[in-house]
């Protein structure tokens, strides 16, 4: 009986870590399929940036969706305004501008996980330094502090604070302002026309 006792303990034991290592490695393929999607959609982006370049629509994932650019996965059949990622975070794609300036972007509402997501997405954008005009994040709707202070300009447009330079030591800098609110939102505008400054 202590032997039996003994066997089911270490299951136990052998059980607890082999959970633990399924959620770690479902969280990292979760990373990388989210990379997938969003990249996807940016590489359709880039591709096609001169046939896009007129379009100027505030709710833009139906457009792209009718263009084939965004992976079925990431479209829910009753909203047309916005597409999900594989964490079901909410994504808003926009062709507008104000100011003088037209641009495209798409905002991506990372709120759990808000510290390993922003990684990701700077290291998604970093890898597509040569498209994109910058990155942003904003903390929430009300608190904006440092919207300004952590932009990271794409190759084209920067002259300080290049993606194509960030670290991870930077990146993480950066992504530590997500800490602590789960309304953080990440921004990667790209085919900018207007004043650089």
């Amino acid at each position: 009986m202590v032997e039996m006792l003994g066997v089911l303990a270490i299951i136990g034991v052998l059980s607890v870590g082999a959970m633990s290592g399924y959620a770690k490695a479902m969280f990292k393929y979760k990373l990388n399929k989210q990379t997938e999607q969003i990249g996807s959609i940016l590489d359709y982006a880039s591709l096609y940036s001169e046939e896009l370049r007129e379009s100027r629509v505030w709710y833009a994932a139906e457009l792209m969706n009718k263009l084939g650019a965004i992976p079925q996965e990431m479209i829910d059949e009753n909203d047309s305004e916005y597409i999900y990622d594989v964490f079901g975070n909410q994504i808003l794609i926009v062709f507008s501008g104000g100011d003088g300036a037209v641009y495209k972007s798409m905002k991506i509402n990372i709120g759990d996980n808000a510290r390993d997501i922003c990684l990701n997405l700077y290291q998604m954008a970093k890898l597509r330094s040569g498209f994109l005009w910058q990155t942003l994040f904003t903390r929430s709707t009300e608190d904006i502090s440092g919207e300004f202070a952590n932009r990271v300009y794409g190759d084209a447009y920067c002259t300080t604070n290049c993606l194509k330079d960030l670290t991870l030591t930077r990146m993480d800098e950066l992504c530590n302002a997500c800490t602590g609110t789960n309304e953080c939102k990440f921004h990667i505008l790209w085919d900018f026309q207007g004043s650089k400054n």
